[in-house]
């Protein structure tokens, strides 16, 4: 019994020893969880004081960014008044100036009235004492001769002779000078219609002028596409001048401003022929006469000896159908010199080629559609083309020196990722337009005295260009050439 009961202590001493043991494990891990979480919290509100924190300075940073652009907004608006104040100032002072002078020349001429006045009646009276003493020693010599002359018969037979000979021989060279003017006219005379040319003319001949400069290194931005279809056109006009083959009449149509005519200036540099540039407009004020200036015009690109490519601008003003219609309001001169035109255009020749360019292609005379060998669409620039556009204007009137020797320079934030935004902007500007954008910077920098294109400067800029869109020549322009296009297709239908 004694060891039965000395077991059974040990074995409740060795499990209240475990339940103990058990207890401080369990207590143990409830404290090592505490730890934990108390630790992890202490971490989490560190974590949200940085948040706080970066948060606060983020806040900080741009509440001293807008304090930044407000400043830059209200130095570049400072600048604008200051111009402003300073352009008016000056033109304030200059009419002033005007004024001041113009007064004292009026005064001055007041005082002196009398001296003038005394001293023109007396060089009067002196010119006309000298006059009539002149004409009375004339009369006198005249009288002398003229009657020594009767009184020889001989002397009075040679001096109706001599005078018969000076008259044949006046009336002689008027004629042959009038046939020499008009084979030298015929040859190197401009005609009127022509506005432009690489050709020599009276003034050039005579070395009494020369010519206006051209930059060779024009660029023509344009699709690929066309690119190289316009390529294939001037190599085949090369080779057709060095064999003397018969040139092709071209057609260019398209908004105005997308580089129809500066193609045609570059592609007579490129095939070594010269170029004549005239516009449609001119054609209907001739009236009747307008029929003789055709013909003329025709006759003076045959005396070409390179060859002759002959641009005719608005090409629509006086080329559009309603000729064989009775119900057109197309005159009768109008009517006559578009039958010229074809008649001279209506056989292969190697003299010349015509280049028409029009804004609606719709509009012209199916005759005339007929005389074109190729026809090219000169269509608005893409985003692609206008970002080029930009780099090209940008080293041409921005990035370059001027004549003068003055350097803009261009803030670093108008960098190729601006230009990118403005290339996007930008949609539906042509060629032309892109160039007068930029041209406006140039203004303005120079205009605002600081000679520092900013990007805020660069910005009113092209938002006041994007306000006044609608209004730009160019684009009213586009709107009547589709209105017109409109018309022609419901003529047509």
């Amino acid at each position: 019994m004694g060891l039965q009961r000395a077991q059974v202590e040990a074995e409740e001493k060795r499990k209240t020893i475990a339940e103990q043991q058990d207890q401080e494990r369990r207590t143990s891990q409830y404290k090592a969880q505490l730890e934990s979480e108390l630790y992890q919290k202490k971490l989490a509100d560190q974590q949200k004081q940085n948040e706080d924190w970066l948060a606060q300075q983020h806040q900080q940073f741009l509440r001293q960014e807008e304090i930044r652009k407000k400043n830059d907004v209200e130095v570049e608006e400072s600048r604008r008044r200051t111009l402003m104040e300073q352009m008016k100032l000056q033109r304030d002072n200059d009419v002033a100036r005007a004024q001041a002078e113009a007064d004292g020349r009026i005064k001055q001429e007041r005082e002196n009235v009398d001296v003038h006045l005394r001293s023109m009646r007396a060089k009067a009276a002196e010119e006309r004492k000298t006059k009539l003493d002149t004409i009375n020693a004339t009369l006198g010599s005249l009288g002398s001769g003229f009657r020594s002359l009767l009184d020889d018969k001989t002397k009075m037979t040679a001096l109706v002779t001599g005078l018969t000979a000076v008259a044949l021989g006046i009336y002689t060279a008027k004629a042959g000078t009038k046939v020499a003017g008009n084979l030298l006219e015929k040859r190197l005379g401009k005609p009127p219609l022509v506005r432009e040319t690489s050709r020599k003319s009276w003034s050039r001949a005579l070395g009494l002028g020369r010519p206006a400069s051209t930059n060779m290194m024009e660029k023509i931005v344009l699709q690929d596409e066309l690119a190289e279809r316009l390529q294939w056109t001037t190599n085949s006009i090369i080779n057709a001048k060095k064999n003397g083959t018969p040139f092709r009449h071209l057609m260019l149509y398209g908004p105005p401003g997308t580089g129809k005519t500066l193609f045609a200036r570059t592609l007579a540099r490129q095939s070594g022929l010269d170029y004549a540039i005239m516009t449609g407009g001119d054609v209907g004020p001739l009236g009747k006469d307008a029929v003789d200036e055709m013909n003329r015009l025709f006759a003076w690109a045959n005396t070409s000896k390179k060859g002759l490519i002959l641009f005719i601008d608005e090409a629509d003003a006086f080329l559009r159908r309603g000729r064989m219609s009775s119900s057109s309001n197309m005159s009768e001169d109008a009517r006559n010199v578009l039958s010229t035109f074809l008649a001279h255009t209506g056989t292969e020749n190697d003299k010349f080629m015509v280049v028409l360019a029009t804004n609606v292609r719709e509009v012209l005379d199916r005759a005339v559609l007929d005389r074109v060998d190729e026809q090219f669409e000169f269509p608005l620039p893409e985003v692609e083309q206008r970002r080029q556009m930009l780099d090209l204007f940008m080293d041409e009137y921005i990035r370059q020196p001027t004549k003068a020797g003055k350097v803009i320079e261009v803030d670093p934030s108008i960098d190729s990722s601006y230009l990118d935004e403005v290339a996007k902007r930008t949609d539906g500007f042509s060629g032309r337009q892109m160039s007068k954008l930029v041209l406006a910077y140039q203004a303005a920098v120079f205009g605002s005295g600081a000679n520092k294109l900013t990007k805020g400067l660069a910005d009113t800029i092209l938002n006041w260009k994007l306000a006044h869109y609608e209004g730009d020549v160019d684009t009213m322009q586009r709107h009547e050439a589709e209105e017109l296009k409109a018309k022609a297709h419901q003529i047509v239908e």
